[in-house]
């Protein structure tokens, strides 16, 4: 069990621009519009260091300024900021601050030398937004670090009912967790905090939401870079949604011959993302076996895709596990053209299509998979 986020953005820690000197309160100019005024203290200021503010970009961090810590341990710091964006507060590379700033003034209480990045911040609604989402997600993992300990035990006894019963609790909370996201999301309003929460969604689930939303915002925030960069990212999803028509793959198996994906069209086809080194794929394979000797000759084909890096594992893990179905790679890893094309970041990860080759499920594995190819073939 893990969470997984759709719309993470992955942040260097270099600097990309030069400190300058902050203002010194007596020289900051009056509050003006488009200014936000960042003040606060600091309990633990270091000797040596620099407090900076950053503004986190789409790949990287930008430093705005460095800001000048007085004699008692305060700042004060006019911004010019227009539109809405992601900061973070740099205290001494020992402690980071994460505000979203927007127009509204903000105070900050820091400890100065605490990783955990724990401080008090108010005045600004988006960044509470912000911290709401986090901590929701708090409460979650740790009923999950609980239920992970749960499921390890049930595995070393080999209790498959306490592991189906650690499973089905799992789905409970992932589900109330949801819940809850999509509440605090719908009390954001045009917030851009929103495109932080999202990345606590499962995207293929919730993919009717996030269309939603990101049609919500290109009517009211439509000249915003956050906006146009999620608008994108739901575009790319829509190419993957359940009833869209799976784009082909087109691979080499291994005796070397090319296998077109829309060669299997008239058959159901679950196109399995595995390879050799996946824990997780290998231990389902068993299951895939079974269903596939079962559901083979009614019009069921498996598409397997190796992520796999050497042919000789590839071949090796498909003899061992006896894997009888459709097999191709090009022996890139996650660089494989067919995992950029179906946006694959992990693995196992399946895709179930219809005869006509368009997608109707994903994801499925264990008893799920075994339920829905029931359906398939009772109503076949």
């Amino acid at each position: 069990m893990r969470i997984t986020g759709y719309w993470t953005v992955v942040f260097s820690i270099y600097f990309f621009s030069a400190c300058s000197q902050g203002q010194p309160t007596e020289q900051l100019p009056a509050k003006k519009n488009g200014y936000v005024q960042i003040e606060g203290s600091i309990n633990h200021p270091a000797d040596k260091g620099y407090v900076v503010l950053e503004q986190i970009g789409e790949d990287d961090i930008n430093v705005v300024d460095t800001l000048m810590v007085s004699s008692d341990s305060t700042f004060r710091y006019s911004l010019d900021n227009k539109k809405p964006g992601f900061y973070r507060l740099n205290l001494y590379d020992k402690q980071y601050v994460n505000l979203i700033l927007d127009q509204e003034d903000v105070n900050i209480v820091a400890d100065g030398n605490r990783p955990d990045g724990l401080a008090e911040v108010s005045g600004s609604t988006d960044t509470d937004y912000f911290y709401a989402v986090n901590n929701i997600m708090r409460e979650f993992q740790q009923k999950v670090n609980e239920l992970n300990a749960d499921f390890m035990k049930a595995r070393a006894d080999e209790d498959e009912e306490a592991m189906k019963a650690v499973e089905s609790r799992y789905k409970e909370i992932e589900a109330e967790n949801t819940a809850r996201i999509k509440a605090e999301i719908d009390d954001m309003g045009n917030s851009i905090a929103v495109f932080y929460a999202v990345n606590f969604l499962d995207a293929e689930k919730e993919f009717a939401y996030l269309s939603e939303l990101a049609e919500k915002f290109k009517q009211n925030l439509p000249d915003s870079r956050y906006t146009e960069q999620f608008v994108v990212q739901v575009e790319d999803l829509r190419k993957l949604a359940i009833g869209m028509p799976a784009p082909d793959i087109a691979l080499p198996n291994p005796e070397g011959d090319t296998v077109n994906l829309s060669s299997l069209r008239g058959k159901y086809v679950m196109i399995d993302f595995w390879a050799a080194w996946c824990k997780p794929c290998r231990m389902e394979n068993p299951n895939v076996v079974r269903l596939y000797n079962k559901y083979k000759d009614q019009g069921f084909e498996i598409y397997g895709v190796s992520l796999d890096r050497t042919k000789e594992a590839w071949i090796d893990a498909i003899q061992a596990d006896q894997l009888g179905w459709t097999h191709v790679s090009d022996l890139k890893y996650f660089d494989s053209e067919a995992a950029s094309l179906y946006n694959i970041n992990a693995i196992p990860a399946t895709i179930l299509l219809d005869r006509e080759g368009n997608i109707i499920a994903k994801n499925l594995r264990g008893q799920e998979l075994a339920d829905k190819l029931a359906e398939l073939f009772e109503e076949a």
